[in-house]
C-alpha cells in the first residue's frame, strides 16, 4: 500500500521541505511561545536563552544594524566584535527587524537542505526510501536539534556548510562511474558546492576551514583508494576515475592556500630542542610541543594547533559543570594516540549517566538541558551500536565511507579539543547527527533482516 510515509521518502527535496517547516514552526514555538509568554524567566526578552553566546550575537548583530540605519551599508563588517554570525545576522536585520525570530525563515531554509542532503546520501548507501526517511528522523526530533536551529548558533551554518560539502566529495566520486563528459559536470558541481560549504563555515567560525582541510586530506586518500579498487574491477571509465582524486587534489591545494586565521597558533609553542653534551647540565624544555621528525612538518603542526585548541577550552571553560577530563593535556603524538579511546568514548556517548540529573547549583533552564540531553542518550545508547551493523550491511558501498569518514573525524576534533560536554554537544552535532542516522539506518536494515529470518522459519519444510 502506498502511503504518505512513501510519498514523502521517495523524494529528499519533500523531506526537506518537511523538516524546515518543522523546524521552521518548532522555532517560532520556542522563541515567541515557550519563551516568550510560557516560561519568559528563561528568556533574555528576545527569544533566547540567558548565558549563551547566541545573546552576545544578537546584541551585537542589532547594534551593527542600527549603525547600518543611520550610516547606511558603509557601516556594516563581516565580523563586528570578531563574530561573523552577528555580520551576517545584522544584515539580514537590517533589511527586516532586528529581532531573532525573523532569523527562523532563514535557519529552517538551511536546515531543511541538509536534512535533504543527508537523505539523499543515505538512499545511497541503503538504496531504500523508507530506511532513508526513519534515518533523518532524529535531525528533526531530538533535543539537541533544536539546541542547533531554534537559536542563531553559528553550528547551524556550519552543518549547512558540512553538508553542502561531503555531498560535493560524494559527486567526485560519482565520477569514477560516469564517461568523461557527464565526469566534468560532476567535477563543476562537486567542486562548487564543496567551495561554497567551506566558504559559508569559515564566515561563521573561521577555524573550521582548518577542519575542511583535514577533511578534504582525508577525502583525496580516500578517492584514491576507491579508484584503485574501481580500476581493478574495470578499466571502462579510466578517465574519469583518475580524473576524481586530482580533482580532489587541487580543491585540497585551494583550501590549505586559504587564509583560515591560524587559530590556536599561539596556545602552544613547540619546545626547544635539546641538544646532549657530556657533562652539561639537564635543560627543562617547558611546557611545550614535543616534534616528532617521522612526520611531515605540517600534519605535526596541525597536531600542535589541535592540542592548542584543547589548551584554550581548558583554560577558558573549565569551570564549567559539564568539564570532563581537563587534567589532560597533549604534548606530542603519542598524548593523542593514547587518549584515542576515551576520546572516541566522549565524542559517541557523552553525555554519561551521571551528567542526566538536575544539579542543585544550576538554573532551571539548564536542568531542563540534561534532563532533555539524559532523555537523548537514553535513546542513542540503545542505536549507535548499530553503526557497527551498518558497517557489517554496507561496507562494500562507497557511499557509507564518504559518510562515514568526514562524520566520524569530525566528532573526533571536537573530542579531542573540548572537554565541556555541553558545548562539545553543539559542536559535534554536524558530524554527529550523520553518525546517528547510520545507526538509525543499520538497525532498521537490522529488524528487515529479522523479518526476512522469521519469515524464512515460517516457510521451511518440517
Amino acid at each position: 500500500m502506498y502511503t504518505s510515509a512513501d510519498w514523502l521518502a521517495v523524494s529528499p527535496l519533500r523531506l526537506g521541505v518537511v523538516a524546515g517547516t518543522c523546524s521552521l514552526a518548532a522555532t517560532w514555538f520556542i522563541q515567541l511561545v515557550l519563551l516568550g509568554l510560557i516560561l519568559p524567566h528563561w528568556s533574555d526578552g528576545s527569544g533566547l536563552i540567558p548565558g549563551q553566546d547566541v545573546v552576545g550575537f544578537h546584541r551585537v548583530a542589532a547594534e551593527q544594524a542600527e549603525a547600518i540605519a543611520l550610516y547606511g551599508w558603509s557601516a556594516w563588517e563581516l565580523r563586528p566584535n570578531g563574530w561573523g554570525i552577528s555580520g551576517l545576522m545584522s544584515a539580514w536585520y537590517a533589511l527586516t527587524l532586528p529581532e531573532p525570530w525573523v532569523l527562523a525563515p532563514i535557519q529552517a531554509l538551511l536546515y531543511g537542505v541538509s536534512v535533504a542532503l543527508l537523505a539523499k546520501l543515505v538512499f545511497a548507501v541503503t538504496e531504500n526510501n523508507r530506511i532513508a526517511l526513519l534515518s533523518v528522523l532524529p535531525a528533526v526530533l531530538l533535543p539537541s536539534a533544536a539546541i542547533i536551529y531554534a537559536q542563531p548558533h553559528r553550528d547551524l551554518y556550519v552543518m549547512f556548510g558540512l553538508m553542502l560539502a561531503i555531498y560535493g566529495w560524494w559527486l567526485l566520486f560519482r565520477m569514477q562511474q560516469v564517461p568523461l563528459q557527464k565526469a566534468l559536470g560532476l567535477a563543476a558541481c562537486g567542486s562548487g558546492l564543496i567551495a561554497v560549504g567551506f566558504i559559508v563555515a569559515w564566515l561563521v567560525r573561521e577555524f573550521s576551514a582548518e577542519i575542511f582541510q583535514g577533511l578534504g586530506g582525508l577525502f583525496v586518500l580516500l578517492l584514491c583508494l576507491l579508484a584503485g579498487y574501481g580500476l581493478r574491477q574495470t578499466r571502462r571509465y579510466l578517465a574519469s576515475t583518475l580524473a576524481s582524486p586530482v580533482v580532489a587534489l587541487l580543491l585540497l591545494f585551494a583550501m590549505a592556500s586559504f587564509h583560515s586565521g591560524d587559530f590556536f597558533t599561539r596556545e602552544l609553542q613547540v619546545a626547544p630542542e635539546v641538544t646532549e653534551s657530556p657533562g652539561a647540565p639537564e635543560m627543562d624544555v617547558g611546557d611545550g610541543w614535543r616534534s616528532v621528525n617521522c612526520l611531515p612538518t605540517r600534519i605535526d603542526d596541525s597536531l600542535r594547533r589541535l592540542a592548542g585548541a584543547r589548551e584554550h577550552f581548558i583554560r577558558g571553560y573549565s569551570h564549567g559543570r559539564t568539564a570532563i577530563d581537563t587534567h589532560i593535556h597533549f604534548r606530542d603524538v603519542t598524548d593523542l594516540l593514547a587518549y584515542t579511546p576515551r576520546a572516541v568514548q566522549i565524542g559517541l556517548f557523552s553525555p554519561f549517566p551521571h551528567q542526566w540529573l538536575p544539579h542543585p547549583e544550576a538554573e532551571p533552564v539548564r536542568n531542563a538541558y540534561r534532563v532533555l540531553g539524559g532523555a537523548e542518550m537514553v535513546v542513542l545508547y540503545l542505536v549507535l551500536p548499530f553503526l557497527l551493523y551498518a558497517g557489517w550491511c554496507w561496507w562494500r558501498r562507497p557511499a557509507f565511507w564518504v559518510m562515514l569518514v568526514p562524520a566520524l573525524a569530525w566528532v573526533m576534533v571536537y573530542a579531542y579539543t573540548v572537554p565541556v560536554v555541553g558545548s562539545l554537544v553543539r559542536y559535534r552535532f554536524p558530524g554527529y547527527v550523520i553518525l546517528v542516522a547510520l545507526a538509525v539506518a543499520g538497525l532498521c536494515q537490522a529488524v528487515l533482516h529479522w523479518r526476512e529470518f522469521r519469515r524464512s522459519r515460517l516457510v521451511a519444510p518440517k
